[in-house]
């Protein structure tokens, strides 16, 4: 495509075609998403707040740092930039479904009730990633000291948490986890927490590697979720195998027991992992906001910042013994 390269996000933020690019997609190691994704926010405040031009739009992958503190001033820059009208958006390709934002109305309308309970459970067929000890940068931390632990927690119970966080808008308090660790590689392959969050939500949170299969086999082994939210008024429930949609539906029980499927005609869909078509609805806001349309927003900053907060208490709390607060 002829498309330049340069060996750092310096170089190419000091080029000539920095000022003509309309977005950038952050799609590196987990742990060097702050200092990219710093440089390119500071970048782009300085662009529309100095020199008048129109923002420049970031897609960062998950999770949005690894650390607490790289978290929180990323979030900072990332809600003054929105203030400017940038757009910063994590990618978090299962917040961007349809049913996604069919679950996030139904809380947001009250139909729920208040949150009293919700339970989370992901399991996905990644030995052959967290059990390879040449996979370093999934199953060791960086050398930085930043970051506390690698492995399934890191690498996709952050998908399970932003999905949680962005249909219910709970804040994190307390994390009581239990992890289990992979003899080959250190990394963490299963993990049970319970979560208190605001407004004495309990959250009960479960993952793991270990789901026999291989995610690209013919037919696919598809990771299998178990999400439901149980309120005042009524329960949502979603539940099924991410590679096949006939495999669940998303579904309100309302207070008299009725139940409604929503979306019925899209079944069970969470991440996004097809290699064809045009991209998962996450790049397509993307794409949309690099085109100067607003963007459907699933997993913003905050989403990022609490997902991250969460992950850093559970390896917290495991090496302590102990509940750990979210800082």
């Amino acid at each position: 495509y002829s498309c330049p390269t340069y060996a750092s996000i310096d170089d190419f933020l000091d080029s000539d075609v920095a000022d003509k690019t309309d977005g950038i997609i952050v799609c590196t190691p987990h742990s060097t998403h702050f200092d990219i994704g710093a440089k390119i926010l500071t970048y782009g405040i300085r662009r529309v707040e100095q020199d008048g031009a129109k923002p420049l739009q970031v897609l960062m992958e998950k999770p949005m740092t690894t650390c607490v503190d790289e978290a929180r001033k990323l979030d900072n820059l990332a809600k003054h930039y929105e203030s400017i009208g940038g757009t910063f958006l994590v990618n978090h390709t299962a917040n961007y479904r349809q049913q996604t934002k069919a679950a996030r109305e139904i809380v947001r309308s009250g139909k729920l009730g208040r949150i009293i309970l919700v339970t989370g459970l992901m399991a996905s067929p990644l030995s052959w990633l967290f059990e390879n000890p040449d996979n370093r940068g999934w199953n060791e931390p960086d050398e930085s000291g930043k970051m506390i632990g690698n492995g399934f927690a890191w690498g996709q119970t952050s998908h399970i948490l932003a999905w949680i966080y962005h249909v219910t808008d709970l804040d994190p308090d307390k994390v009581y986890c239990s992890m289990r660790h992979s003899e080959k590689t250190g990394a963490d392959v299963a993990h049970s927490a319970t979560i208190e969050c605001n407004g004495g939500v309990t959250f009960s949170l479960s993952g793991t590697s270990l789901l026999p299969g291989y995610e690209h086999a013919d037919p696919p082994i598809g990771k299998q979720l178990s999400i439901r939210i149980f309120g005042t008024n009524g329960a949502l429930t979603y539940i099924g195998n991410d590679r096949d949609p006939r495999s669940g539906h998303l579904e309100f029980i309302d207070g008299n027991g009725k139940t409604d499927v929503l979306c019925e005609d899209l079944g069970f869909q969470f991440e996004n992992a097809e290699v064809s078509g045009d991209g998962p609805e996450s790049l397509q806001e993307f794409i949309s906001a690099s085109c100067g349309i607003k963007p459907y927003n699933g997993a913003n900053s905050g989403v990022g910042l609490k997902t991250v907060r969460t992950i850093e208490a559970m390896y917290r709390s495991h090496a302590s013994g102990n509940a750990e607060g979210v800082l």
